[in-house]
């Protein structure tokens, strides 16, 4: 399992958080961490997940 997180400033924000959960099948979550509260898990995806265990991926 992996995850990356996006952050901006010095306050500890994360912008993005994207953590590809492949024991969830397709499930890749999306969030952010904007003064100092998680907001809402976004897991729907149009299609497939571009993570892919054993596979590599690019981030463009």
């Amino acid at each position: 399992r992996f995850y990356v997180n996006l952050r901006a400033g010095a306050g500890g924000d994360v912008v993005l958080h994207l953590n590809p959960r492949m024991d969830e099948g397709d499930a890749v979550v999306r969030n952010a961490l904007l003064g100092g509260s998680w907001g809402a898990e976004e897991r729907d995806l149009p299609c497939c997940s571009p993570f892919q265990r054993g596979r590599y991926f690019d981030v463009s």
